[in-house]
């Protein structure tokens, strides 16, 4: 599936914007799925967590670092795109440097929104819970995957598709050099839903 972006081989996805789409669903498969679930992955024992003496922000870096690993071995693991040409990988690249300048914060600061517990010793899971997903979460879709592509797409429009990739780097380079000023205000949203959050976790334990 991810090929047809690179290959055009399907009409809809045929033209260059789509390879940065690519290049985020690539590197940032665990970075959704797991970022977006922050606190939740720690339902079980939030509580206790809460009344520890740990920072939010540290906290939530050690969830940060954790999804920038993960992101930096599937862009490596995604090498192999090169053979689709040099435009393919480079897509996965900036796509990767947007994720970990850009979608790490988004992701971290959607899951302050989603109270759905998760249980780690059972099959279940938030995935497909539609309690998981609401106004707020749905908003912060764009700048995980809309603006990248128009910000390329200005570039590509302008001079040309090095200068699209060249400008979605530039904002995840951004993001990263801005990255305590953003935790500070992640970290605020965390403390204002903090006990939305206890009682939703503790209503269904």
């Amino acid at each position: 599936m991810v090929c047809s972006f690179f290959l055009g081989s399907i009409e809809v996805y045929d033209g260059p914007f789509w390879r940065i789409f690519a290049g985020i669903f690539v590197t940032g498969g665990f970075l959704f799925s797991f970022g977006q679930f922050v606190p939740s992955w720690d339902s079980a024992y939030y509580p206790l967590l809460m009344s520890q003496n740990i920072r939010y922000k540290e906290y939530l870096e050690s969830k940060w670092y954790l999804m920038v690993i993960a992101t930096i071995f599937s862009t490596l693991f995604a090498s192999f795109y090169l053979f689709f040409g040099w435009q393919a990988y480079a897509a996965i690249v900036v796509g990767a440097i947007y994720n970990i300048g850009v979608n790490s914060h988004v992701v971290l600061w959607g899951g302050a929104y989603i109270k759905t517990p998760i249980d780690l010793t059972s099959g279940k899971k938030a995935f497909g819970d539609k309690k998981s997903f609401n106004v707020k979460t749905l908003l912060l879709t764009i700048p995980k995957l809309l603006l990248p592509m128009l910000i390329y797409a200005a570039g590509h429009l302008l001079q040309g598709e090095i200068l699209g990739f060249a400008l979605v780097a530039v904002f995840g380079l951004l993001g990263f050099l801005f990255k305590n000023a953003v935790f500070t205000l992640i970290e605020k949203i965390y403390k204002a839903e903090k006990y939305k959050t206890l009682l939703a976790y503790k209503q269904t334990n």
